[in-house]
């Protein structure tokens, strides 16, 4: 019997830590927030600081054409034709991960906010748990800045979602008065810049937040093995409702069809439940894959179609209104890449206009296009080309990726993170 206990949210005391320069101001003239820091979280701001963090290599990504045999099973509806209208992407700029407590942490999600700005977690693997998330800007400008840093002392960030001026992050911290590692934490941006005001965690169960979601009134959140969705309200992280889900993965929005989608593991299976916090039972659609445990699986909707990373099975495309399988794209062989099977699994995938985005560990990041734009093609069979595999030179493993507005923002682990220019649509 699942049993949720709801626990006072932990305000952070921020007092005579918060520090802020009277002599600076933002562009709505308010003094803007220099470096600040409590006990568990230091905020760095000045952007010249943070700078050194990034570099513009402004080259070509070379997208290395697959050839018969790459991939480890036949899609079904995928092909290696060359007829596919080629891309070119040029990478922008490269963030390298931040160092916190003398530890360097790897990248785990990035989340494209807008036109013009990003927003990535870290986290450290193993002990302890550090953590981080940095707020980049200027991305219309070819430009991209990290404007302000967050690193966490003792909290792993797993993923994270941002609506007006706050982040919500999945999390796994120190269990303190919680019942669970397991939290929802909510970082507050003030002109481009984190403040400490307003930060709050409140509990979730299980070992590790892995997924959350801003929309409407709501914020969603995700928890692994003996977890579960759980729905908050935004303006104070009250409790409005929770469901449990075992190896609940992520959580995604179908903005058309009002529905809140959860991607969970061991076995595949989505969890398909109508907005508005209650969260009653679910529709439940099972789909091949995601049988490896304490894995990543993203889902993304778009046209009425769940695209969901499926560990070992690749990607599998899913009509959510009757669960039929509309297509998939497999993962490339590992025995021809010279990689151990276990790093060579599909843990992200992102879709904008016809163009699809995936992750596949430490076999890379890989792009297909559809014969139909996502959007309007429905629940119609999808019909799709491998274009080939992007050439990242330092990509340490393929984490996470998000596409947006023409923009790929790849979580590349410990080679930091890699943003993109997507032109040719």
């Amino acid at each position: 019997m699942f049993e949720f206990r709801m626990f006072y949210p932990r305000w952070l005391a921020v007092g005579a830590v918060v520090l802020l320069s009277a002599s600076c101001g933002d562009e709505d003239g308010l003094v803007t927030p220099t470096d600040q820091a409590d006990h568990r979280i230091s905020i760095t701001n000045d952007e010249g600081a943070l700078s050194a963090r990034v570099s513009y290599p402004e080259a070509p990504v070379v997208v290395e054409p697959p050839s018969e045999g790459q991939f480890a099973a036949p899609g079904r509806t995928i092909s290696l034709a060359a007829q596919a209208d080629p891309l070119e992407l040029t990478l922008i700029a490269e963030v390298n991960p931040p160092t916190i407590d003398g530890t360097l942490v790897q990248a785990t999600s990035v989340a494209i906010k807008g036109l013009d700005n990003a927003m990535v977690s870290y986290n450290m693997v193993g002990a302890p748990r550090l953590g981080g998330i940095d707020w980049i800007t200027k991305l219309t400008r070819n430009r991209p800045a990290i404007s302000a840093s967050a690193a966490f002392n003792d909290t792993d960030v797993s993923a994270l979602s941002m609506e007006g001026n706050f982040v919500y992050a999945a999390a796994s911290t120190e269990p303190l008065e919680f019942p669970a590692p397991a939290v929802l934490e909510r970082l507050k941006l003030r002109g481009n810049k984190f403040v400490l005001e307003d930060n709050l965690q409140v509990p979730l169960t299980s070992y590790v937040g892995t997924s959350s979601l801003v929309t409407n009134g709501e914020v969603y959140a995700t928890s692994g093995d003996g977890g579960g969705l759980f729905a908050f309200d935004k303006n104070d992280l009250s409790l409005l409702g929770s469901y449990p889900l075992d190896d609940a993965r992520w959580v995604t929005w179908d903005e058309e069809g009002g529905r809140i989608v959860v991607a969970q593991g061991t076995p595949g299976r989505l969890a398909v439940f109508a907005a508005g916090g209650s969260l009653t039972a679910p529709v439940v659609i099972d789909f091949d894959g995601a049988d490896v445990p304490e894995s990543k699986s993203t889902v993304e909707v778009l046209g009425g179609k769940a695209f969901i990373a499926a560990g070992p099975q690749g990607v599998q495309i899913v009509c959510l209104d009757d669960g039929s399988v509309l297509g998939s794209v497999p993962i490339p062989d590992p025995a021809l890449l010279g990689l151990d099977p276990s790093v060579v699994v599909t843990n992200a995938v992102t879709v904008d206009e016809d163009v699809m985005f995936i992750s596949n560990g430490e076999a890379g990041v890989y792009v297909a296009r559809a014969d139909e734009d996502f959007e309007s093609s429905g629940c119609a069979q999808q019909q799709m080309t491998m274009l080939g595999k992007l050439r990242f030179d330092d990509l340490q493993s393929a984490n996470h990726v998000s596409f947006k507005n023409r923009w790929l923002v790849a979580a590349a682990g410990l080679g930091g993170v890699k943003v993109a220019k997507v032109e040719g649509l």
